[in-house]
């Protein structure tokens, strides 16, 4: 092996270039993304996780609260009590005890600091003569150079008083092979034996430069031999091993995801189906074995609004998303031969799904979209894989001074009350929902509201949404029902919420965390369809909020 020169004194590793850190009984991945305890995966959330490997990086620093915020949730706006949330979620899962605050602090007036002492997860082999245990199988070294070297691995770790039965042509073999497999998994490996052994004791330091990050590792062990060749051969079947479990360990993951194919978006299909006697046309993208996504929309619009979201999403996900009876290129009967009710939509949305074979599904709901999936939800609470609530209500905080008239109507359902809602669906109604409370206007295009107010201005639809209106108060009784699905099931929640809504404003979010603690929660800068000008940041975080909730490989059924 060629040896490169080192330098007489060993530079402090930078922390940003480590994949893996170890901190008390705990070992952290950040690219895999995983935590385990003495060897156990330990469950946490996305952003909880996210959190963790920020303060673990900065290690000994004070991390301010927005400094933590703009990392973990770049470019959103995130309330202090969805930051604490996640920060106890990260505690628990450490084990920190109140009042024994053993891994972060929180320092007064100035943030958060991880204070465990935290190293590189280089790896690290002993051995000593009087070491006990059985010797590693010639068959567990084998499958160290194999892909699949995962079992052999962490056989490896918890049994290092094996290394030295396997002998010196074992040893010189796995040294080989660190030089032979190359890039882009192996780069450079380089050793120093000549270190200052301490008393009784036998070290060799050495980095291996692994798909452009610097790897330390150490192999160290106590002997009484004299025989300076047996104490070499130790010392590079030790350091062998060690880089062999570390690299293979996670190493290779970098090099699996440079080249693993990455998901494309699918066509999107315009379909309809006939369910108990009324037409129903929805959306339809991604592959048909994909987790379901059911997108449900809110008032005015239909399945329009998630025109730009479906190919964002259908590269992985089966995306069903329907228009509702009075609503898009669905039906519309005569409102006197048909029950415009929310009971009803979700009765229909119910039997849409089982005629397209959805056992199991995340649901989108927005505006109407809530009560419609929040009742699709106590008719099967164990098909609700997880949530995206967008603008929906849930909690009595969340209808304010906009609903004064219609909870009028609510009250008497009188004739007068009912005209005087006929404000609603006129086009500076219509268009007032795509603008009020976003920043800059220019980002919404004029066809959404002209497109809503065609279908608004069909004959007899005034009437439809006149009826919706006024059913919209059967929701209220059934909030409770709602907030106990959460309590009792806890679907993993997204909360994206534009602040500036009138309809729906943002009083009405913080509650959903009473119910569901985990819940992320986001408020946007924008209004009630916040799709329209937000999909940049909305996008992505849906996407990586679906691919840690229910993607394959999580353990939730399409």
């Amino acid at each position: 092996m060629e040896q490169a020169k080192w330098p007489d004194t060993v530079a402090q590793h930078q922390v940003q270039d480590v994949a893996s850190f170890r901190f008390g009984a705990f070992h952290i991945h950040l690219s895999e993304r995983w935590l385990f305890r003495d060897g156990d995966p330990v469950p946490l959330g996305g952003r909880a996780f996210d959190i963790l490997a920020f303060l673990v990086q900065r290690a000994g620093q004070v991390v301010r609260h927005d400094e933590l915020v703009a990392n973990v949730w770049p470019g959103i706006r995130v309330s202090p009590g969805t930051l604490r949330v996640h920060l106890a979620a990260v505690r628990k899962a450490l084990g920190c005890r109140p009042k024994r605050a053993r891994y972060i602090v929180n320092i007064p007036g100035r943030g958060y600091s991880f204070v465990a002492p935290v190293l590189p997860a280089f790896g690290r082999a002993c051995w000593s003569d009087d070491a006990q245990g059985p010797p590693i199988p010639r068959s567990a070294i084998g499958a160290l150079l194999e892909p699949s070297a995962g079992a052999a691995i962490e056989w490896l770790r918890h049994h290092p008083a094996g290394l030295d039965p396997m002998g010196p042509d074992i040893a010189e073999h796995l040294l080989a092979t660190l030089n032979t497999l190359g890039p882009p998994v192996y780069g450079t490996v380089a050793t120093r034996r000549d270190l200052e052994d301490e008393p009784g004791e036998k070290r060799i330091n050495g980095t291996a430069t692994i798909n452009g990050s610097p790897l330390p590792f150490e192999a160290r062990g106590t002997t009484q031999a004299e025989d300076p060749q047996l104490v070499r051969r130790k010392l590079a079947i030790a350091a062998a091993v060690t880089l062999l479990t570390c690299v293979a360990g996670f190493g290779n993951a970098p090099a699996r995801a440079e080249t693993a194919p990455q998901a494309t978006a699918q066509v999107t299909y315009y379909r309809t189906a006939t369910i108990d006697g009324v037409q129903l046309f929805y959306r339809e993208a991604g592959p048909s074995e994909g987790p379901v996504v059911l997108l449900l929309h809110g008032f005015p619009t239909s399945s329009h609004m998630f025109r730009n979201l479906i190919p964002a999403l259908s590269g992985r996900y089966r995306v069903i998303a329907p228009d509702y009876p009075g609503f898009g290129q669905s039906a519309a009967p005569d409102h006197k031969q048909f029950t415009y009710t929310f009971a009803r939509y979700a009765s229909l949305m119910d039997g849409l799904l089982q005629h397209l074979g959805a056992a199991r599904y995340a649901m989108y709901v927005m505006d109407y979209g809530a009560p419609v999936g929040y009742r699709l939800a106590l008719l099967h609470p164990d098909r609700v894989t997880a949530l995206i609530i967008q603008n929906g209500n849930a909690y009595a905080e969340g209808l304010g001074a906009f609903w004064d008239p219609i909870k009028a109507y609510w009250s008497d359902g009188s004739d007068a009350h009912r005209r005087a809602l006929q404000f609603l669906v006129a086009p500076e109604t219509t268009k007032f929902q795509y603008t009020d409370g976003v920043a800059d206007v220019a980002r919404i295009s004029p066809d959404n509201w002209v497109h809503d107010q065609a279908l608004l201005d069909r004959a007899g639809n005034r009437d439809i949404q006149l009826d919706l209106f006024r059913d919209y108060g059967s929701n209220l009784p059934l909030y409770p029902q709602f907030q106990a699905f959460f309590r009792q099931y806890q679907p993993p929640t997204l909360i994206v919420w534009g602040k500036n809504d009138k309809i729906f404003p943002a009083a009405g979010a913080s509650p959903y965390l009473r119910d569901l603690p985990k819940a992320e929660l986001h408020l946007l800068d924008t209004g009630h369809f916040a799709l329209e000008d937000k999909l940049d940041v909305m996008a992505p975080m849906i996407h990586q909020f679906l691919d840690r909730s229910i993607a394959p490989g999580r353990g939730v059924r399409p």
